[in-house]
């Protein structure tokens, strides 16, 4: 783990420090709305719609994103309210994230006249890809851990540590260490899998809104997997239980059955025009 990539000292009252989790988080921001935009441009959409939208899906990310925090640890919120408006990259859950923005960016579809299946088709592979960059962030910065584990590619914590602060708070012991699952590193290996996924079904079937679902169900079912895993020390059952089954459940069960329905419209359409021919 190496929580800051830069540590300069220029002078004698000023440093330029540099976080892994901050560094990642923005480079995968910026990735993204970078694709967005020369998709957009790639429709003939002007800057100022490009830019509105953006900005507007950006915010809707973040704000999504710390909502669906609230939700989750309302208790610790309602301790401290600071934690929601606090601008700072920290505090968050990503797909009350990914949720919101594709609700706002589908209202804006319908203000420039583009198909929003389309566009997210075309889109979702590169969400995956900053998704992987967000968690080597995570997995620099060493949070959103893992479960201690005696497997061979468990982790080292490193002392002080969040993840060893918590092993510490559960054995009442400062100088608790064990391994833990690289839950970051699993989460990236789910969302490049939904990535390669929808590459290649992307050249297999042409069948609008299936990419978009298909993704969503193997991100989905691999955050629900690795929930398993990972170590949610603040976390009280009711929000694990939304956290993990609810959410992640329900996200798979609907793009499912999109899925499907899509699929075999698609499949009687071809057999009509068959017979037709």
């Amino acid at each position: 783990m190496h929580p800051i990539l830069v540590d300069l000292t220029m002078g004698e009252n000023f440093n330029i420090i540099v976080s892994s989790y901050r560094f990642f988080g923005i480079l995968a921001a910026v990735y993204l709305a970078g694709v967005c935009v020369l998709l957009l441009r790639k429709l003939r959409i002007n800057y100022t719609s490009i830019f509105a939208i953006t900005l507007a899906s950006v915010i809707s990310f973040f704000l999504g994103a710390r909502l669906l925090y609230a939700v989750l640890y309302l208790e610790r919120v309602i301790e401290n309210p600071g934690i929601i408006t606090r601008l700072q990259l920290h505090n968050f859950a990503l797909h009350g994230g990914l949720i919101l923005s594709l609700l706002v960016f589908w209202i804006a579809s319908k203000y420039i006249k583009i198909d929003f299946l389309q566009f997210t088709d075309k889109a979702v592979a590169h969400v995956g890809i900053a998704v992987a960059i967000m968690r080597l962030g995570c997995f620099l910065n060493g949070c959103c851990f893992g479960k201690p584990t005696d497997l061979s590619w468990g982790v080292a914590t490193p002392f002080l540590s969040y993840a060893h602060m918590a092993q510490a708070k559960y054995t009442d012991s400062i100088f608790a260490f064990k391994n833990i699952h690289p839950t970051q590193i699993y989460e990236m290996v789910a969302a490049l899998v939904a990535v390669a996924a929808v590459i290649l079904l992307s050249k297999k079937i042409r069948k609008t809104g299936v990419p978009t679902f298909v993704f969503l169900i193997i991100f989905s079912l691999g955050r629900l997997v690795v929930f398993f895993f990972r170590d949610f020390p603040v976390a009280s059952t009711i929000s694990d239980i939304i956290r993990g089954p609810v959410i992640y459940g329900s996200i798979i069960i609907i793009c499912l059955f999109w899925t499907f329905k899509f699929l075999k419209k698609e499949e009687k359409n071809t057999l009509y025009f068959q017979g037709r021919g």
